[in-house]
């Protein structure tokens, strides 16, 4: 599970627990204390287990730019409920199968968690954040190698992703790999709000035409982008390298994409200021070659197959588990 790093303090959950497959606290069912949200075989979900993991989730969110209130995140604590159902069931296999993680691993997963932080205080109060203890943190950190083990020998190993596979769906998904038209460009911007008084605009676009007329007396476009343009592409004299007609404002990209190489345009008002727009080359659409897209269609296809390995592995699983649900 991934979680949020609102500051450098959480960028260890993010980089260990992105890994690991966190598995939640296991109690005796006959010892079971109040507040159970499900049973897997003879282990106890408890609801601690589901808020801590709930959390986890909110952080989540959180750092995708999406943070949800606690009402919200309720309508996903039966799916979550499951995540950890799930993940009881593989670390229950992976004990059967007698799968052991040594302790050097864990002790340096958990070093390699602790180094993202500046200083012990900076790690103790992540952990205090994520609600973990350290004892708690490094029985997470095994549950998740011996699960990871599990998944490693059970079912990834047994994934494989045949040339022929690789080739089939290059050609019959064309649409995916073709490159839409594409143009290299510089620019020379001075920048004035479009909200700016009519004084400072009239300001900025005197001063564009002034470098257009030097640009027409024949000076050197990147010599007068690097003194006088307000992007910082300035220091590459301008270049903006290769851009598809989406990538740029609408009067940008008509304006450029007008151009022919070697030609530089009229002066071109966006939001951002007036611009004089020079073309260096053009590329026609065209269809990425299959050597250029294989390995990525290869790692695709590799990791649909584990998906749906995974997800049979679970199911087979759970046609030989006891498992009930509580109310929540």
């Amino acid at each position: 599970m991934t979680v949020i790093q609102p500051n450098r303090r959480f960028a260890a959950v993010a980089a260990i627990l992105a890994v690991l497959l966190l598995t939640p606290a296991i109690g005796a069912a006959a010892d079971a204390p109040a507040g159970q949200i499900a049973q897997v075989n003879d282990t106890v979900l408890l609801r601690q287990d589901l808020d801590r993991e709930m959390k986890l989730v909110s952080l989540k969110l959180a750092r995708q730019g999406r943070p949800v209130d606690a009402q919200l995140l309720k309508r996903y604590e039966g799916e979550i409920r499951d995540t950890l159902i799930n993940r009881t069931l593989l670390l229950q296999q992976a004990q059967s199968a007698g799968i052991d993680v040594k302790d050097s691993a864990v002790a340096k997963a958990l070093d390699e968690f602790k180094a993202a932080f500046n200083d012990e205080t900076a790690y103790q109060k992540a952990l205090t954040e994520m609600g973990f203890s350290e004892a708690m943190l490094k029985s997470q950190i095994e549950h998740g190698l011996t699960i990871k083990a599990l998944i490693d020998k059970e079912v990834l190993q047994k994934v494989s992703v045949s040339d022929q596979q690789v080739r089939a769906y290059y050609d019959d998904n064309p649409n995916l790999f073709r490159k839409p038209e594409q143009v290299k460009a510089s620019h020379i911007l001075v920048q004035v709000p479009a909200d700016a008084p009519e004084a400072k605009q009239a300001e900025a676009l005197a001063a564009i035409q002034a470098l257009k007329r030097r640009l027409d007396d024949g000076e050197n476009f990147a010599a007068l982008a690097q003194e006088n343009s307000d992007c910082p592409s300035k220091t590459k004299g301008g270049d903006l390298g290769f851009f598809g007609r989406e990538q740029m404002v609408p009067p940008f990209s008509e304006a450029a994409f007008a151009l022919q190489p070697g030609q530089t345009s009229d002066v071109v008002q966006t939001r951002f200021g007036y611009h004089l727009i020079r073309v260096t080359e053009r590329q026609a659409e065209q269809t990425m070659a299959f050597n250029e897209v294989k390995e990525a269609i290869s790692a695709r296809l590799q990791q649909e197959q584990e998906g749906k390995m995974i997800d049979a592995y679970l199911e087979k699983l759970k046609e030989h588990a006891d498992i009930k649900r509580f109310p929540l």
